[in-house]
């Protein structure tokens, strides 16, 4: 069965009017209290937070006094909480007991957040050296975790991440396709390392199942697990975010796109992402006008 496209977060027809929003992580901040990074969220004027999943953020254990407050510390910023950047995984074949995060407290959590989205990993294995019988598990895990977050209306959206079963444009649409559930669905980013697909093409293959995007940029792809990673300006890097976010537009998409990483540290950080933040809203408002013409 083919999951069909989540209408509320995109609607697909062609050229069809696209309302992006924009989002700071809060891990952009993951050295600093969350009120830090709410604070900067707030000055930048960004629409929402993506809530990253750990301490000293959110707690990994439901605590729900904590959560309420926290919700209350958005909303009092006039922001919105799209997407809690949760740790829970499924296909594991490496599990580490410290970085373990049941299901059911990633739900209880964004539920208390007011949360429709939550970020998942699919296994922790590249999806050109996965095997059928850990596909099968993968997606099984997924199923089974899509039942419980629907009876509370929220999505998973997994990372396309590198070193996992959503990888690639290819692989990641087909293990969408392969849950088979309208709860599930994929957050975009770009890749560090090299594939075979382009970012346009990595892009193309999973327009319909797109409802979250991460946004940052390299200086240059990584060669291996022990070379650097060096980021750089959304305007400026390996990355052509003009493309990809007039390509996102055009299909339509409603979602947010949200900042990530600044890249620069320090005293440039804040400056490095009003930068990047600024780059987008020309990008999306050039292409809301280019479309609207």
């Amino acid at each position: 069965m083919i999951a069909k496209p989540r209408e509320c977060a995109r609607d697909v027809t062609a050229g069809q009017h696209s309302n992006v929003k924009l989002a700071l992580c809060t891990i952009a901040f993951r050295e600093k209290l969350l009120e830090y990074a709410l604070d900067v969220a707030s000055e930048l004027g960004v629409d929402g937070v993506e809530i990253w999943g750990r301490e000293p953020h959110i707690s990994e254990k439901f605590d729900e006094n904590r959560v309420r407050a926290t919700r209350k510390k958005v909303a009092s910023r006039g922001l919105h909480i799209p997407v809690l950047g949760s740790y829970s995984q499924f296909g594991i074949t490496h599990p580490r007991l410290d970085e373990a995060v049941e299901i059911e407290t990633t739900l209880h959590t964004a539920r208390c957040l007011g949360a429709p989205l939550v970020r998942v990993w699919a296994s922790d294995v590249p999806s050109s050296e996965a095997s059928a019988a850990l596909w099968a598990r993968t997606v099984r895990e997924i199923q089974q975790a899509c039942e419980q977050a629907a009876k509370l209306g929220i999505t998973l959206a997994a990372e396309m991440h590198d070193h996992t079963l959503a990888d690639t444009g290819p692989s990641a649409r087909q293990l969408v396709e392969a849950v088979g559930h309208e709860n599930f669905r994929l957050n975009f980013q770009v890749a560090a390392y090299p594939h075979s697909d382009a970012p346009e093409e990595r892009l193309e293959a999973v327009l319909p199942y797109v409802v979250h995007m991460h946004a940052q940029n390299y200086a240059r792809l990584l060669k291996g697990e022990d070379d650097p990673l060096q980021r750089a300006p959304l305007d400026n890097g390996v990355i052509d975010y003009e493309n990809l976010v007039g390509q996102l537009m055009q299909s339509g998409y409603n979602g947010y796109i949200a900042l990530e990483f600044a890249y620069a540290e320090g005293k440039y950080k804040e400056p490095a992402l009003r930068d990047d933040l600024t780059y987008l809203k020309t990008l999306t408002g050039a292409a809301r006008q280019k479309h609207d013409k």
